[in-house]
């Protein structure tokens, strides 16, 4: 019987199959060469950009790094990590690293990325969300882009219009998303308990990440309420709602010291088509981009908040 099975193997190569195949290896193989060595998730949003260019949203990562680089080393804090692209990029810049997240499927991948891109830093990883009160909650990973996964809770500011939007979704519907059992933590005693860490070790600068799709709001404020004197931080954060008041986002009105939204300087011409302005900011050789204040209202974008020290 033995025989007879290997015998029977035939396995037909198609030429013209195979010759695609090869190309496409051929192809991929150039495009990758710059990848970051890190593991990913094959076909998935949050995976392209670092796979073909070697980095993962180039401009935030400029603005941890210049923050980085000019006194703010103390500590990166990753709220949100996913596969831990932000810390893996820039972590090995900061003394301390500490990163959250509590899809268990990301978190296998955040392991091992963090031990090929942080070896000898000091990082830590926290299998867990940071919510309202410590409790098991179900999360929303679509299945093309595991960074766009949520949480649904009163804590979360987006509808389920917004949630589905932002994800390509014309409307909410269960079956576009892997829905996941996770564990979340109190944000006042986790990050209450982290600065005093961090203050014992003489780490009072650093740059909070908040990236936690809808809970950024609750986690902002849970910062600023319990940040100690002695800390300063730059926190950084998506915003995915237009017209919105500070005065309404922040509740702690006293510790707002400045808050900015990350812009991209290109030349852009309200009546002409999209192609043009592409092509007027080829001709400039390329664009800025640099943080601009807010005022009255914000919108969707990547903001920061400085918080200082008020020692």
């Amino acid at each position: 019987m033995s025989h007879q099975l290997a015998d029977s193997f035939n396995y037909w190569v198609d030429f013209k199959r195979n010759r695609i195949s090869k190309l496409r290896y051929s192809a991929l193989k150039k495009l990758s060469k710059k990848s970051l060595p890190l593991f990913f998730k094959g076909g998935d949003i949050i995976s392209l950009d670092p796979i073909a260019n070697g980095t993962y949203e180039s401009d935030i990562k400029a603005l941890i790094d210049h923050f980085a680089d000019n006194g703010m080393d103390g500590f990166l804090l990753d709220i949100g990590a996913n596969i831990g692209l932000s810390s893996c990029q820039s972590g090995r810049k900061f003394k301390e690293v500490h990163m959250y997240e509590p899809n268990p499927n990301c978190v296998s991948i955040l392991k091992i990325n963090a031990n090929i891109a942080l070896r000898g830093i000091n990082y830590a990883i926290h299998e867990y969300g940071l919510g309202a009160t410590s409790e098991s909650l179900q999360l929303y990973v679509p299945y093309d882009n595991w960074g766009g996964a949520f949480v649904k809770s009163d804590t979360n500011e987006y509808d389920d219009a917004l949630l589905s939007s932002k994800d390509g979704y014309g409307n909410f519907v269960k079956e576009n998303y892997d829905i996941v059992g996770v564990q979340i933590e109190a944000a006042a005693k986790c990050i209450t308990e982290r600065f005093e860490a961090l203050i014992s070790k003489g780490l009072t600068k650093g740059v909070i990440k908040v990236d936690a799709e809808g809970y950024e709001k609750f986690i902002v404020n849970t910062i600023l309420a319990v940040k100690p004197k002695q800390i300063e931080c730059m926190i950084i954060f998506e915003n995915w709602k237009d017209e919105v008041c500070p005065s309404d986002y922040f509740m702690q009105q006293t510790e707002l010291s400045a808050l900015y939204k990350l812009e991209s300087l290109k030349t852009r011409y309200a009546s002409a088509p999209r192609w043009l302005n592409s092509w007027l900011n080829f001709l400039r050789g390329g664009y800025s981009v640099a943080l601009r204040q807010v005022g009255e209202k914000f919108s969707s974008g990547t903001y920061l908040l400085i918080s200082k020290s008020t020692v």
